[in-house]
């Protein structure tokens, strides 16, 4: 008998391997056949160690999920295995191909004013500083009413060129930059000149303000992540509502105050970005109006004492200048 069994476990175990995750995993699920694959998955990845395959999502599955997630530069970093997780580690799974480049095209040679003239203006250059974390460049979209993509747009300086690029409309819940950078009348498109660590360019909302707990951001992100409603969540604790209360705006709760599975799972559900997006992105004021995109240079773009500034449109027209 046993050595009938033997191929058929070979036979057998790509196919589990290869399975996709259909469903998000959190803190305080107990014998869960979903659990157990994940943790089998993340050993695979060298991040789970503990001696058992368990099933339960506990402290020590939770530590291998933000291991994977720094290692995948998944951020925030948080120890839910959510949509975008979910997403990184299917495309581990099914080893797929990247996606192919796509060749440039010749240049187009610039005849005519742009259409974008007056429409997209440069509103301010910070130049002087010799740390290219504080060199930066303001762009904004002065039209009465036009929302006006400005991914392909350059910028030249005396220096160096810039060709903005695409970035998160929605950050957190997609595996590349796909969106293109689109400012709404009145909007505008804050671009440092420095790096900025978790490589992401997005549009801010009421909930990005969690990604400043895991890195720093030059310029600082907006607090201002909507906070539960306790008065509503007289099914928790007293305790439990106690550490909901206390945690900080834009903040995931501390776990050691937790002790419950029925606090974790509300707390891991909504106290982080996941969580909020899913919570509040159908307020009317959720998205902001302003970009933030990162050069990510080591070196300065901007001359220190005078330089002169041009914004051109995808097409090589120029769009605006700015003189310092």
């Amino acid at each position: 008998m046993k050595k009938l069994f033997v191929p058929i476990f070979v036979i057998l175990l790509p196919l589990f391997a290869s399975a996709q995750f259909s469903s998000d995993l959190y803190f305080g699920r107990r014998n869960d056949s979903e659990v157990s694959r994940l943790q089998e998955f993340l050993r695979g990845q060298g991040h789970f160690t503990y001696p058992e395959i368990t099933g339960n999502f506990f402290t020590a599955t939770r530590a291998a999920v933000i291991r994977f997630q720094l290692a995948q530069n998944i951020y925030p970093p948080a120890g839910y295995f959510g949509p975008l997780t979910r997403a990184v580690a299917n495309r581990l799974i099914t080893a797929a191909a990247p996606a192919p480049i796509v060749p440039s095209q010749t240049p187009i040679p610039p005849v005519g004013p742009s259409s974008y003239k007056d429409k997209i203006r440069i509103n301010y250059v910070s130049g002087y500083s010799e740390t290219p974390e504080f060199e930066s460049i303001v762009i904004e979209n002065r039209s009465s009413k036009e929302n006006i993509s400005i991914t392909d747009f350059a910028i030249e300086s005396d220096k160096a060129r810039f060709v903005i690029p695409k970035g998160y409309h929605l950050p957190g819940f997609s595996a590349s930059p796909q969106d293109p950078i689109i400012l709404k009348s009145g909007g505008r498109a804050i671009i440092t000149v420095g790096r900025q660590a978790r490589m992401m360019d997005f549009r801010e909302n009421l909930c990005t303000g969690y990604f400043s707990e895991m890195s720093n951001f030059t310029p600082s992100l907006s607090h201002s992540c909507p906070r539960p409603d306790t008065k509503g969540l007289l099914f928790l604790s007293d305790q439990c509502l106690r550490v909901i209360e206390s945690t900080p705006t834009c903040r995931m709760a501390d776990s050691q105050q937790i002790f419950e599975s029925s606090c974790s799972e509300f707390v891991n559900q909504n106290l982080n970005y996941v969580g909020c997006v899913r919570n509040y992105q159908a307020r009317s004021d959720f998205f902001s109006g302003q970009w933030l995109v990162w050069m990510q240079r080591k070196e300065e773009f901007f001359r220190n004492t005078h330089d002169k500034v041009i914004l051109k449109d995808p097409q090589g027209r120029a769009v605006d200048e700015y003189s310092y």
